[in-house]
Order: C-alpha cells, then structure tokens, then sequence
C-alpha cells in the first residue's frame, strides 16, 4: 500500500482566497513576498475557478500570520469571509432550500472544491448536529490557521439564514491551544476545545428548517453542475480533483463509522441504502474492493492522527475501530513496513519547509 505521504498534491479552488490580498494588506502584511514565500503570486487569485496547490494556500496564511505578528490572522480572516467570496460551493449552501439543506450541500460538495478533504454532518443523540472539517493530506502538517478560517466560513452560511447573531454550541479545534485563545471565544461565542481529532462545529438542529434567503432550487442544479464539471475539467487537465464521487462517498461514510466499529460492508450498504451485493457491483464497476477501500481510509486516518503530537496509540487504535494496540500495530506495520511510532518520529522529525514544496 502506498504511503499517503506521498500522495499526489491536493488543490483548492482560488475562490478560497477571495479578498486575502486586501485582508493581509490591512494587517500590515507584504502579500507579494508571502505569497512568493509560500509557493504562490498573486495572480493566482485573479480568476475562482483557477486550482490553488493545497500545501500553498496552508502555508499563505501561516507565513502571513507570522509576518504580521498575529497569530489569530485566519480566525479573524474566517469572520469576515462570506459564502459568495466561496464561489460555487458558497452558492450551493446559499441556493438550498434550508438552512439544514445548505449545511447537508456544504459537506457533501465541499470535496469538490478542496481536494484530499474530508467533510461530513453527523447527527448526535442530544439534538445537536457536528459539521466535521480536516485535510486529509498528512504532508500538510502546518494548518491552524485554515482551520480556524475554515470554522469562521461556515458559521457566516449558517447565519444567512439564522440570522447575524447565530452562534454554535462548540467550536472544535485538532491543533494545541494558541496564545490569546480568548480571541476564539469573542469571535465565535461559544465552548472553544483545542486538541481535538477533527475540527468541527456543533450546533443545535432546532431552526434549521428556516429557509435560506436566496432559495432557488433551479439555479441550486446549476452550480451543482457547475462544481462537479468544473472538477472534472481540472482533473482531465492533469490537475488535482476530488475522489470519484462513489469511492469518496462510501470512504466518508467508513470514516464516521471506524470508532463505532460499524464499517463491515453490510454496515455501509445499510447507511447507503442499498442491498449488499449492489454496493459490491458498483465498487467494482470502478475496479475496488471493499476491503481495499476499507484499509486505505484506515490508513490514511492513522497516519492523520500519528501526524498530531500528542495523540497515544490506544486513541488512535479505538479511533481506527481497533479494540487492542497490538491489533492496529501489526496493521500499520502491514500497510507501512514499519510500526506507528517508527513513523511518527519519521514524520514528526521533519521540520516543516518555509518554501514552496
């Protein structure tokens, strides 16, 4: 198996940096040298539909927020981004029918967009809904900064149909605590917790019937087209696109269920819901196997979480569905060739570049 450390380069559509040019400016940033610092010009944000490479939008802000001395320069880039500078996914949310509906789009399209991530709604037994966010490219390891960017975008969707002063339950955070982490709070009004598996917002299910000011079910199918073609058009020119819609569908779906341990192929028909055996014929239709599949998300969580300091390996092992240490360990030592902590001092040791990749 391949290690997802040297997977192909992931791609981000250019609308994700809609007004970064201004926004860095204002803070007292030199957007032209931090863009050549991190791989980019700025040229590159002229047109929305052009592809950003992943690692270099990552690294734009993290060299932005350190040139600027404001280590909150994504969380406060986040609160002013609204859906339309998104493009096409911006508007997929907006045209929805609900607010439930624009959140349900959000997740489900959102790999389209932003290549090698994962996004997913899971619905918890307490009324409440987590819309769950992470690269999943672990050779992108420097990445707080989109996250809480990432975070600030999707609570402005939510708000355009609950209204300015909506506010989630909790906001979830993968990376440590940051220095004046009281910023956090002001921004988002509500729990903040760092360290975290996924970063992800919670947030009560109650209103979510509200429609989206801008509904329109017709223009909806349009950008839907738009993103998937627009994806595919990327892809035939060599560059970076999502999963093929089936594969990273059913790798989302495994990915929820690993810690529940709820992933065999029966499980994942049901949530699919469709018969067993018609899962089998459409996964190798694309010539996959389930159990492939299944032990490529596998690997790739484990080497997602291996990438955080910090994580012990039975959260991990519990996490990838595995109900002893030693179980996962002969497994990543399959996959790799090595044991989990080998290549996390392997991966960890490596100082993370300033320069383009």
């Amino acid at each position: 198996m391949s290690d997802p450390m040297h997977s192909p380069t992931s791609g981000v559509l250019a609308a994700a940096a809609t007004g970064v040019e201004e926004f860095i400016t204002s803070r007292g940033g030199d957007v032209d040298r931090i863009a050549g610092r991190s791989g980019l010009s700025t040229g590159q944000f002229a047109l929305p539909t052009d592809r950003l490479d992943l690692t270099a939008y990552c690294r734009l802000f993290e060299e932005a927020a350190h040139e600027t001395h404001d280590g909150n320069l994504g969380l406060w880039f986040g609160q002013q981004f609204q859906p339309e500078m998104l493009g096409l996914v911006g508007y997929i949310a907006l045209l929805s029918a609900t607010a439930e509906e624009a959140v349900r789009n959000l997740a489900s399209h959102f790999g389209y967009h932003q290549g090698n991530t994962h996004t997913q709604v899971i619905e918890q037994d307490n009324g409440l809904l987590r819309l769950e966010y992470t690269i999943l490219d672990p050779t992108i390891t420097r990445r707080r900064q989109d996250a809480e960017l990432t975070m600030g975008m999707f609570c402005n969707i939510l708000r355009h149909a609950m209204g300015p002063h909506w506010v989630p339950e909790t906001v979830m955070f993968e990376h440590q605590r940051p220095e004046q982490a009281h910023e956090h709070t002001e921004a988002f009004q509500a729990d903040i917790r760092f360290d975290q598996s996924t970063n992800a917002l919670i947030f009560r299910r109650s209103g979510l019937e509200r429609r989206m000011p801008k509904a329109n079910a017709a223009m909806l199918d349009i950008m839907r087209a738009s993103l998937i073609s627009l994806s595919r058009t990327h892809q035939g020119n060599g560059q970076v696109a999502s999963a093929p819609p089936l594969k990273e569908q059913i790798a989302t779906i495994i990915r929820a269920g690993l810690a529940e341990r709820c992933c065999t192929l029966s499980d994942i028909a049901q949530r699919m819901n469709m018969p067993a055996w018609t899962l089998q014929r459409r996964l190798a239709q694309f010539d996959l196997s389930f159990g492939t599949l299944l032990e490529e998300v596998r690997y790739a969580e484990a080497c997602r979480y291996l990438s955080q300091p910090g994580t012990d390996m039975g959260e991990i092992s519990l996490a990838l569905g595995y109900t002893e240490t030693s179980a996962f360990s002969r497994a990543f030592r399959k996959w790799s060739g090595v044991s989990p902590r080998a290549w996390r001092e392997q991966h960890l040791s490596k100082p993370p570049s300033s320069g383009p990749s």
